[in-house]
């Protein structure tokens, strides 16, 4: 008769700690959770202090990491300023999209604050053109042509102009 070997068990021990690979996990793991979970200001102090860590382990791929998420924590919390247009870009816009009535009113009041900015009146004069109002548009360039003779250049190429550039009020601009 055969006997059958008895195969022992080994006794059940603790089983052998895990060797964490990446020993700044945890608290990369918690900071990436605050940037994302909305409190910035806790993601930047807590990824401040886990470069520290990182660069005193040596563990450079964990710092780098740190910093990017840092960098996009500090953005939220102070995001760039939206620079606002300056009211020449502001007017153009509203020729642009042929709101001369718009432009027209932006341009009184610029015009007010700043009687000798020739492009301001360049631009009523673009204005009265988008209109068809000859005798406003060719006033607005002879002005704007006073104060900055240059923008009879800009005059010959804008196409707004051609519905009253044949008009005798424009005699002004021969030759220029």
């Amino acid at each position: 008769m055969a006997t059958k070997a008895k195969s022992e068990h080994a006794p059940k021990s603790a089983p052998a700690p895990a060797v964490q690979a990446f020993p700044l996990a945890d608290a990369f793991a918690k900071a990436v959770k605050l940037a994302e979970g909305g409190k910035h200001a806790e993601a930047v102090k807590a990824l401040d202090a886990l470069m520290v860590e990182a660069q005193a382990a040596g563990d450079w791929a964990v710092k780098r990491r740190a910093q990017v998420y840092r960098a996009l924590a500090e953005s939220k919390l102070h995001p760039p300023k939206v620079a606002t247009p300056d009211t020449v870009t502001e007017i153009q816009a509203s020729l642009n999209r042929r709101d001369t009535d718009g432009a027209l009113k932006q341009l009184e009041k610029a015009i007010k604050a700043h009687p000798t900015h020739g492009t301001l009146h360049y631009l009523r004069a673009v204005a009265f053109a988008q209109m068809e109002n000859a005798e406003g548009a060719a006033e607005s360039l002879k002005k704007a042509v006073e104060l900055e003779a240059d923008l009879i250049f800009q005059w010959h190429m804008e196409p707004d102009f051609n519905s009253v550039r044949k008009s005798p009020l424009f005699a002004f601009t021969e030759g220029h």
